[in-house]
């Protein structure tokens, strides 16, 4: 008996809002005309008089039709969840609150609610895409013979083609370090045409010497006298 009651009670209320209109609200079993946007209702309608509806209160809204009796509060922008206001509220719209400069929305909603500071990429990478209101920075890591700060890719100093030494080769967070003065292939060219030098000039010696002994061990002629 309970369960029958509790049916048609069921029915009775689903046939009374389906028998409102879009622009009606159900209310004790009464169908009464909505609130326009930017108001509430003050007094609900009753069987000779429509429903009497007053302004939303100050920092409050509605912005659609409505049956409320209290109107939405709206929306505070807390610089604490990364956001600022972008448009005030009004008593037909809530307020629109947007990302701080450097900070990108956490949902993808109309009216951003929360945002997160962009990401920084790590030395050795670079931004391949810099951040938006709705989107993180993007980082990827530097291809080789290059280096970066976080920020833009740099190739690595050659410091042989400035005439310099490599005192110290580059990595991906650190350019190459050069030193002024000859570098190591030169000063090896150098030292081996020395010891090339050194080598030529000792080998001429040897061969002059070995004709002189060889001079000196030939028999002397010996000249006639008599006459």
């Amino acid at each position: 008996m309970c369960i029958k009651l509790l049916l048609l009670l069921f029915v009775n209320i689903v046939l009374c809002v389906a028998a409102c209109n879009n622009d009606e609200y159900e209310i004790n079993g009464r169908c009464c005309p909505k609130c326009l946007p930017g108001k509430r209702v003050y007094k609900h309608c009753d069987e000779f008089t429509s429903t009497t509806c007053e302004s939303c209160p100050f920092r409050t809204y509605t912005d659609l039709p409505n049956g409320f009796i209290e109107c939405l509060p709206c929306s505070v922008c807390d610089t604490r969840d990364g956001v600022i206001l972008k448009h005030a509220c009004t008593v037909t719209s809530d307020t629109v609150c947007g990302p701080l400069p450097g900070y990108y929305c956490l949902d993808l909603l109309y009216n951003c609610k929360r945002a997160k500071k962009h990401s920084s990429c790590s030395p050795g990478q670079y931004i391949k895409q810099t951040g938006t209101e709705f989107r993180d920075t993007v980082c990827d890591h530097c291809p080789a013979g290059s280096y970066s700060d976080g920020t833009v890719c740099k190739l690595h100093t050659d410091c042989e083609s400035l005439d310099k030494t490599t005192i110290r080769e580059g990595t991906d967070t650190t350019d190459a370090e050069c030193r002024d003065g000859v570098s190591f292939l030169t000063v090896t060219l150098s030292v081996c045409g020395v010891c090339l030098l050194i080598f030529t000039v000792i080998a001429v010696i040897i061969v002059r010497m070995k004709k002189k002994t060889k001079r000196g061990l030939d028999p002397v002629p010996i000249q006639d006298t008599a006459m």
